[in-house]
């Protein structure tokens, strides 16, 4: 028995001494006139301020800590604000409630009920909270002058009598007071309260001391620093942060995340871990596109997990390992190939598992009148192929003429529909009063290809005024697609100095010299005399159209902008994409109160890893931002659009639109560019009675 009160003794001590120790550099001393500074209501804190990016901040930053009844949710029981400095890594020490005369409240610790501490970095989110132990709850005895009931002279152990005299009455209460709370304990046991005066062993175990300790949950035996011998529940987010920080000469793996299975080998005679392993990797490190891959890894035995070859990218796209199948449950069992036999030999027919299947001809292709050796004609003389080619060295290369169908018309599931060229004439004409003058039908590539050396690859003519049998035109030319990656029209010039696509409308200068209906994409510059969206007007869309201008600028210039409602602080931080620094340069920000002046509103950071904040305003207070960036993406590096030019010597005395300045046509920009559009247009002006133009 007088072993156990020992023991409380040294314990009640142990609080009474922390209790004093926190009271010492805050507080004034003891004395008959300020009885309550016995315990003082405030609590020392420290922890560490980083910024977003997990850096120390080494400068003076306003920090909110607040007390709560629960782990999560519910409202603070006590919040405050300090200005503090922290050390050049970012550490610092507080004393909660010394920013008032009255300190913590102390009623907080009364209900003995467990209290939560979250602290709020000015301009970041509310930090996860920690449980308070130990010296905050020994407010709930209001000073230290009472210890349960008994004051602290109670529990102090009294000098033996002189001359061996028998106990006091003062030492008799002491040791009625020690045996009130009874219990045993184990070393390396956190205690635990099992009745309201008895105290034993709780479930966590702590081996070693740190910074190499282990806890054990439900183990006296923890093999790692961290230990739970059963389920366990995350309420919150579970995070495997990277091993360390990136810089430009290499990125940072993640922490790993194991998965750990057993087998037992016969051959051994031994049990063998199998070790599967998740872990986020970098790529592309250093570079404008830098981003991670998901990566599986395995290991058996003792050996160090590696690559699998399998991973998810940033956006879901699975890379699979070399020699991945897939299970099927199809009923194909064999696939065979067959052809008129008089035409074609086939071999290899059926593939039953794997296999070649081959065909090749009965007659041999030629340039002699041979039945069968490339075409099958019909009984009308006509004839179907798989691909035609057309070429004429001074003529054109194909010509197709039709008074109710397409002049030439062209059909392929996976090449070109309709090809010709010529090296001197027009590539393809085609001629018909009623349809389409050409037309080529493709379903997996081009259904019209035109090339030429000196004139028009494809030249479409239209010179009808009313729209066709068919329902197109008067159109020049017309290009569709109806696949989801097809392109109506393709045009490419691989010599930078020319154009990709010329459309001319010499009719009624109201029309579009080109419609596209569906998206256009332009991989190169757009130059354009000006630019806008024409849609049907809001109020009236059956009977009117609304046009708005393109916003111009003598920069590559990008406009981002939005809303934000300000914080507690008077401060918010803008998020922006995480490509914006990669795409942008030189910003400008502007600034504009919502609902009332703020002619303080400033920018508290510039843009620094896709993120910039602001200052000076009021709480809750709304304002309108706006960041303006220049291009310098690998493409606008690589071709800077220059404000003002010098016409080169061949466009001098010549106008982009010469109508304007009153100037002929023939001093058009584009009579000088494009004379083999105009010779083109020629030709077929001067076609012949025959329905053959002239060849010039």
């Amino acid at each position: 028995m007088k072993q156990r009160i020992r023991r409380l003794r040294f314990h009640v001590l142990a609080v009474v001494s922390i209790a004093s120790a926190l009271a010492s550099a805050q507080q004034p001393a003891i004395s008959a006139s300020n009885p309550d500074s016995a315990v003082p209501p405030v609590v020392t804190y420290s922890g560490t301020l980083t910024d977003l990016d997990s850096k120390p901040l080494t400068s003076v930053t306003g920090v909110t800590f607040l007390l709560y009844k629960e782990a999560q949710g519910g409202a603070p029981l006590w919040m405050e604000t300090q200005n503090i400095r922290p050390t050049k890594s970012g550490h610092y020490r507080v004393t909660l409630g010394s920013t008032s005369s009255h300190g913590l409240p102390p009623d907080i610790f009364v209900s003995g009920e467990a209290r939560w501490l979250a602290v709020q970095i000015q301009g970041q989110a509310e930090q996860a909270r920690v449980l308070l132990v130990a010296v905050p709850y020994a407010f709930k005895a209001h000073d230290a002058e009472t210890i349960g009931g008994l004051p602290p002279s109670a529990f102090l152990l009294a000098a033996p009598p002189a001359g061996g005299a028998t106990p006091s009455a003062a030492s008799s209460s002491v040791t009625a007071a020690a045996s009130a709370i009874t219990g045993t304990g184990t070393a390396g046991f956190l205690p635990d309260f099992t009745g309201a005066a008895t105290i034993g062993n709780s479930a966590v175990f702590q081996s070693g001391t740190s910074p190499t300790a282990k806890i054990g949950i439900n183990t006296k035996a923890p093999a790692t620093a961290l230990d739970v011998l059963g389920q366990g529940t995350i309420r919150g987010l579970f995070t495997l942060p990277a091993v360390g920080t990136a810089t430009s000469s290499g990125g940072s793996k993640s922490q790993a995340m194991d998965l750990k299975a057993s087998v037992f080998n016969s051959t051994t005679g031994t049990a063998v871990p199998q070790t599967f392993q998740l872990q986020a990797e970098p790529i592309n490190n250093n570079t404008a596109n830098a981003s991670a891959t998901l990566n599986f890894l395995f290991a058996q035995g003792t050996a160090a997990p590696t690559e699998t070859g399998f991973k998810i990218s940033k956006t879901g796209i699975l890379t699979f390992a070399s020699g991945q199948t897939f299970p099927g449950t199809g009923s194909v069992k064999s696939v065979a190939l067959s052809a008129p036999a008089s035409d074609f030999l086939v071999s290899g027919s059926p593939v039953t598992s794997t296999g070649t299947l081959a065909l090749n001809w009965n007659t041999p292709p030629t340039s002699a009148d041979t039945a069968n050796a490339i075409v099958k004609r019909n009984s009308a003389g006509g004839f179907q192929s798989g691909r035609i080619t057309a070429i004429a060295s001074g003529d054109f290369g194909l010509v197709g003429e039709s008074d109710t169908d397409p002049g030439v018309g062209g059909v392929s599931t996976s090449s070109s529909g309709v090809q010709g060229s010529s090296v001197s004439g027009l590539g393809i004409f085609g001629e018909s009063s009623s349809s389409f003058g050409i037309e080529g039908f493709s379903s997996e590539t081009n259904g019209i290809v035109g090339i030429s050396a000196v004139s028009a690859g494809v030249l479409g003519v239209s010179q009808g005024s009313q729209p066709t049998a068919s329902g197109f035109g008067p159109d020049g030319v017309v290009g569709m697609s109806s696949a989801s990656v097809g392109t109506g029209v393709v045009a490419i010039n691989t010599d930078p100095s020319g154009d990709a696509f010329l459309a001319i409308n010499q009719g009624n200068s109201a029309g579009p010299a080109a419609l596209f209906i569906g998206n256009v994409t332009v991989a190169g510059n757009l130059a354009k005399s000006s630019g806008s969206f024409q849609i049907d007007h809001p109020l009236d869309p059956a009977n009117k159209y609304l046009y708005h201008s393109f916003v111009e600028s003598p920069d590559m210039m990008n406009i981002y902008n939005g809303d934000i409602t300000l914080g507690e602080n008077g401060q918010a931080v803008i998020t922006l994409p995480d490509w914006f620094e990669s795409l942008n340069q030189e910003f400008r920000y502007q600034l504009t109160a919502i609902g009332g002046p703020g002619p303080n509103l400033y920018i508290a950071e510039k843009v620094r890893n896709h993120r910039f904040r602001i200052a000076g305003g009021q709480p809750g207070m709304e304002v309108s931002w706006q960041v303006t960036g220049i291009r310098h993406d690998a493409w606008a590096n690589a071709h800077r659009i220059p404000v003002e030019i010098a016409k080169p010597a061949n466009e001098r005395g010549f106008y982009i639109h010469p109508e304007l300045f009153g100037a002929p046509p023939s001093k058009s920009i584009a009579a000088v560019h494009h004379p083999s559009v105009n010779k083109g247009m020629k030709l077929v002006a001067d076609k012949p009675a025959t329905g053959r133009p002239t060849q010039r």
